[in-house]
C-alpha cells in the first residue's frame, strides 16, 4: 500500500489539470475563428442549415447560428489538438493515459486490499458470536460495485494501442461526426467540412487527402464513439445489486458513466 500513490499525488505527478485547463483556454480562444470557418460560404453546412423560404429568413438566421454553435460544441477536444504539432499531441495523448491508467488501477488496488479483510469494523471475538455490521455490509457491497467498474476500466486502459499523433483528434471527433450524420450529411460533405477545418486551421498532418481523412480520422472516430454508447449501456446491468437501494445504485451507475466519459477522453 505505501507505494500506491493517492490521486492527488498522481495528479501532482502528471500534472492533468493543466491540460485540461488549456483544453479550455484553446477552445475559448479559438471559438469565432472556428465558427466562422464552420460558417464559411463555401461550408458544406450551409446547405443543411437554411430553408429556400424568403419569408423566414430571420428564422433561418437564427436556426443557422443555432446549428453552427451545436457542432462548434461537439469539437471542444478536438480544436484544443489541431493547434498542436504532431509531437505534441502524441505526448499530451500518452500523458494522459499514463496518469488515468495509473489512477484506476492504483484505486483498483486499494479497494481491493480493504476487501480482503472481511472483519473490517466487526472483528471476531473467540468463540463470542459476532452481531452482522450492516453498515460495512453495505459499504461492502458499495465497493464491490466500484471495484468492478475499476477493473473493466483498467482492462479497457491496457487494452488501447499505441497512441500517435492522430489519436487525440480520433478519440475527439466522433461526436462531431455523428452530429452531421444526423443532419443528413453525406460523407462527401463531410470529409470537405473537415479538410477546411484543417486548412482554416493549419493542422500539422501530412496526410489530408480526402481518403485518409476518411480512413485515418471518420471511421476510428466513429468506432471509438459506438463502443463508448455500447459500453454505457452496458452500466445498468452490470452494477446491479439487491441489498442497495434504488437512489444508491443509480448514484452508483452515474458515477460510472462520468468515470467512463473522463478516462476515455484521450
Amino acid at each position: 500500500m505505501k507505494n500506491l500513490l493517492t490521486t492527488q499525488q498522481l495528479r501532482e505527478k502528471y500534472d492533468p489539470d493543466s491540460i485540461l485547463k488549456a483544453i479550455e483556454q484553446s477552445y475559448n480562444q479559438n471559438l469565432e475563428k472556428l465558427r466562422s470557418s464552420l460558417n464559411h460560404p463555401d461550408s458544406p453546412l450551409q446547405k443543411y442549415n437554411r430553408d429556400i423560404q424568403i419569408s423566414l429568413l430571420d428564422a433561418n438566421q437564427k436556426r443557422s447560428d443555432k446549428l453552427i454553435d451545436e457542432v462548434a460544441s461537439t469539437l471542444k477536444d478536438t480544436i484544443y489538438f489541431m493547434t498542436l504539432s504532431k509531437k505534441e499531441r502524441t505526448s499530451v495523448t500518452q500523458r494522459m493515459r499514463s496518469y488515468y491508467s495509473e489512477l484506476v488501477k492504483n484505486q483498483f488496488l486499494r479497494i481491493n486490499y480493504i476487501m480482503e479483510d472481511p472483519e473490517i469494523g466487526s472483528p471476531k471475538h473467540g468463540s463470542d458470536p459476532t452481531p452482522k455490521h450492516k453498515g460495512m455490509r453495505q459499504v461492502f457491497e458499495i465497493l464491490k460495485m466500484v471495484k468492478k467498474d475499476l477493473e473493466f476500466e483498467y482492462e479497457y486502459q491496457q487494452s488501447l494501442s499505441r497512441s500517435g499523433y492522430l489519436t487525440g483528434l480520433q478519440i475527439s471527433m466522433g461526436k462531431f461526426f455523428i452530429t452531421l450524420k444526423s443532419l443528413g450529411m453525406n460523407q462527401k460533405d463531410q470529409i470537405t467540412l473537415v479538410q477546411r477545418l484543417f486548412d482554416d486551421f493549419e493542422v500539422d498532418w501530412d496526410e489530408g487527402d480526402r481518403e485518409n481523412i476518411k480512413l485515418s480520422l471518420q471511421l476510428p472516430a466513429l468506432e471509438n464513439y459506438k463502443l463508448m454508447q455500447q459500453n454505457i449501456q452496458k452500466i445498468t446491468s452490470s452494477l446491479f445489486s439487491k441489498s442497495l437501494n434504488d437512489n444508491l445504485v443509480s448514484n452508483l451507475v452515474e458515477q460510472a458513466v462520468i468515470l467512463k466519459k473522463r478516462l476515455r477522453r484521450f
